[in-house]
């Protein structure tokens, strides 16, 4: 016999009352959340902040609250892929944030962004996984609209070289992104991977990376409003690598962004 107590299970606490996994307690974070991957670029978005401070830090999640500008912000790594995204942006909507900006790197597979330029992706195809086990594969992964203005009036306001993309979000490094699991191509390399860049490519898609479609698709189902701005680390067409400071200008534009937001926010209210 079904019992509805199994089929919707509770959510654990963690051992301080927070939520379980990024053991934050209610009025740990505001309602503005910046979301990077890496634990590590927490600390470069806090580069940004004054009154810095780490609320917690519990396996791939780690988060830290300071002032931009006077507006009290976090930012709250979510680990690689979209099984860690969901949880991250779960546990959030929990606590009353409404409003997140994912901060990430990414491939691109176009020869009109290099390496440390800015993409906000618009939209995403959904080859994540995470959002699959959520809602059917037609719906769409999409930005909110007034995220990713904000995104963009904040890089025109720092000069920072930006585009609007087609991001294709996929849970796979290696074969998945079109990389032979060896160099020599030896082992196994199945038909379809030849395929999958030259595809993207007729498809006008810009980018690949293994976060934002699930990100967007969770919040957006969480009501909240999501968006990301990349930088650029990879040329596929190119085959050029690295930083060239796009990372610290994507952790900038974002901290922007949410004050662009709140701004916004308040005078509706």
């Amino acid at each position: 016999m079904s019992d509805e107590r199994t089929n919707r299970a509770a959510a654990p606490k963690a051992a301080n009352e927070g939520v379980y996994h990024l053991r934050l307690r209610e009025g740990d974070v505001p309602a503005y959340v910046i979301l990077p991957g890496a634990p590590e670029r927490t600390l470069k978005i806090a580069e940004n902040w004054a009154d810095v401070r780490e609320a917690a830090f519990y396996r791939e999640y780690k988060t830290v609250t300071g002032r931009y500008g006077g507006m009290w912000q976090a930012a709250a790594s979510t680990g690689i892929g979209g099984p860690s995204s969901e949880i991250c942006i779960h546990e959030l909507s929990v606590l009353g944030v409404h409003t997140c900006i994912r901060v990430g790197t990414t491939g691109c597979i176009t020869p009109e962004y290099d390496l440390g330029d800015l993409i906000i992706p618009v939209a995403c195809v959904r080859k994540d996984g995470t959002s699959h086990a959520y809602i059917e594969p037609e719906f769409p992964a999409f930005a909110d609209t007034h995220v990713v203005m904000a995104l963009m009036k904040a890089c025109e306001r720092l000069g920072f070289k930006y585009g609007l993309g087609l991001g294709y979000t996929v849970g796979s490094f290696y074969i998945g992104q079109g990389r032979p699991l060896n160099e020599d191509y030896s082992g196994y390399w199945p038909s379809f991977a030849d395929k999958i860049i030259p595809d993207l490519q007729r498809a006008r898609v810009t980018n690949i990376e293994m976060e934002t479609s699930a990100q967007y698709v969770v919040g957006y189902l969480h009501g909240m409003r999501m968006g990301a701005i990349l930088s650029v680390i990879a040329n596929r067409v190119l085959d050029r690598w690295g930083d060239e400071g796009g990372e610290s200008k994507a952790c900038l534009a974002a901290c922007e962004a949410l004050k662009i937001l709140k701004e916004r926010d308040e005078r509706k209210s």
